[in-house]
């Protein structure tokens, strides 16, 4: 493809490379090359990086017309987060801002959120991998997601955002946001209280069709709440992802007879592995949904198929 904007830009080795700012995605997420690292490639492109990037497009009077900015595993930091408010606020064209394992923390959040609000066309927003602590959510990032109207799909994985950030989240923008069908919290450390702010976002929430609650340690008592928020969400949930959780066969069986019951059946895939329900767990589970182990061939590995739904358990 034609070179149509060619700008030179810093690494953070010294030197500089010349990239294309006239095509619609910018991937600095360089991997091509199977001897380039991970960390070679979080090393190269840092916050000046970024703040070239918008500096040379405004030197030529052309705003960014980035539909896509993918900046995984750069090392951008709050700094950079802080040129991307700057350089993108009020952009109509971007629709996906991928920045997972960027070192961004809870200052960057903060501008990210201003960021988000001012974004009309903005579909899908990774930042997993950065620890924003609860107060990253906080504050200036809940506004901004509530000012948004289009996102569909947050990915807030392995952020450190604990019960505190997770209800700031569900209190706020996640009751009511008109067009987020998508949300991944996995890996933030939630436990059972965590739930009760969840049950009362589902009671309320209208869009949301995918929540994503993995690696985490959510026991029995937790899952056995997020059963009463299923049923007064009425359906409107389609996917829950709770694997590689602490739900044992007590949380298990509670969400296993939601999934069979006639309020579950809207619910089309429900993750519950790695969740210590034991062997003899899994069967009394299974005897009791009328797949017993020993008679369905069908249905002997992990994922039981049940018409167009997916049930997924395990032992262990």
């Amino acid at each position: 493809m034609d070179v149509v904007m060619p700008v030179s830009l810093p690494t953070s080795a010294g030197t500089r490379e010349t990239l294309d700012m006239g095509y619609p995605i910018l991937n600095l997420q360089k991997l091509e090359d199977p001897r380039v690292s991970i960390h070679a490639c979080a090393q190269k492109y840092g916050s000046q990086a970024i703040r070239s990037i918008f500096e040379k497009l405004e030197e030529r009077s052309s705003p960014a017309t980035f539909e896509e900015i993918n900046l995984s595993d750069n090392i951008i930091g709050d700094e950079g987060a802080k040129f991307l408010k700057d350089g993108l606020s009020g952009n109509g064209k971007l629709k996906r801002l991928i920045l997972p394992r960027t070192q961004i923390r809870s200052a960057g959040f903060q501008a990210i959120g201003g960021l988000i609000g001012s974004l009309p066309s903005l579909e899908m927003l990774v930042l997993s991998g950065n620890l924003a602590d609860a107060e990253g959510v906080d504050d200036e990032f809940s506004k901004g997601l509530c000012k948004n109207q289009s996102l569909k799909s947050l990915c807030l994985a392995a952020c450190r955002l604990g019960h505190q950030g997770v209800a700031t989240l569900c209190d706020g923008p996640l009751r009511t946001h008109p067009s987020l069908s998508h949300v991944s919290l996995n890996y933030n450390r939630l436990e059972d209280a965590v739930c009760g702010s969840i049950v009362k976002m589902l009671a309320v929430n209208k869009t949301l069709e995918y929540l994503e609650l993995c690696g985490n340690s959510i026991g029995p008592a937790g899952a056995e709440g997020l059963v009463k928020g299923l049923i007064a969400n009425k359906g409107k949930l389609r996917r829950l992802g709770l694997g590689q959780n602490s739900i044992r066969l007590r949380g298990a069986k509670a969400l296993c007879t939601h999934f069979m019951s006639p309020e579950g059946q809207l619910l089309e895939f429900l993750d519950l592995r790695h969740n210590c329900v034991t062997y003899p767990g899994v069967a009394e589970i299974r005897n009791m949904l009328k797949k017993p182990l020993e008679d369905d061939e069908h249905n002997k590995g992990w994922m039981l198929n049940l018409g167009g739904r997916q049930l997924m358990l395990n032992a262990f």
